[in-house]
């Protein structure tokens, strides 16, 4: 079967639906235009999948300033990168040096 764009979208869409997960358009993001992170939900995301490892919030706060602070001056080797951590993750080394890095 082909697709085009609008119909990959709303496969996409449809199963999202399926899956429960909650589907908003871009438009109705509320973000500075500027960032490309979605920064409340990504702390969300962080503080509840590490909350077994006790992340704190300034750590949270931590990962995503190392994530808003990678370079914009070649934009293929930053998505590269990017993409590098978001699929295979990266160490993260703790506030309280007695804990194990994440």
């Amino acid at each position: 079967m082909k697709f085009n764009e609008a119909q990959l979208e709303q496969a996409f869409i449809d199963l999202l639906a399926e899956l429960q997960i909650p589907h908003l358009s871009g438009q109705q993001i509320v973000r500075p235009a500027d960032e490309v992170l979605l920064v409340d939900d990504l702390k969300s995301f962080l503080l509840d999948e590490y909350k077994p490892h006790k992340l704190t919030d300034k750590e949270a706060d931590q990962i995503i300033r190392e994530l808003q602070l990678m370079p914009s001056s070649d934009l293929y080797e930053t998505n590269k990168a990017f993409m590098k951590k978001l699929s295979d993750g990266f160490n993260f080394k703790r506030e309280d040096r007695s804990q194990k890095d994440i």
